[in-house]
């Protein structure tokens, strides 16, 4: 196998990778957006522990909500 097609391979198997994670992060967001407003409360964040835990370390703008934007920083970590 050339240099050219195993980077190629391994470039692919990594965006795929990312792709996939991105894909989850946004259903594990509409699983616990239980009223699809595009937002997850401090009770909807519940049936995640560790989230609920550290909802107000995540709300960066202080709504008291998470969109997904600050739910993907959680789910990144």
């Amino acid at each position: 196998m050339s240099k050219l097609t195993f980077a190629s391979l391994i470039l692919y198997c990594v965006s795929s990778t990312v792709s996939f994670a991105a894909d989850s992060i946004g259903e594990k967001f509409k699983q616990l957006d239980r009223n699809d407003d595009g937002y997850l409360t401090r009770s909807e964040s519940a049936r995640d522990p560790a989230l609920w835990s550290r909802f107000k370390n995540y709300d960066s703008d202080k709504d008291n909500k998470l969109s997904l934007s600050e739910f993907k920083i959680y789910a990144s970590k």
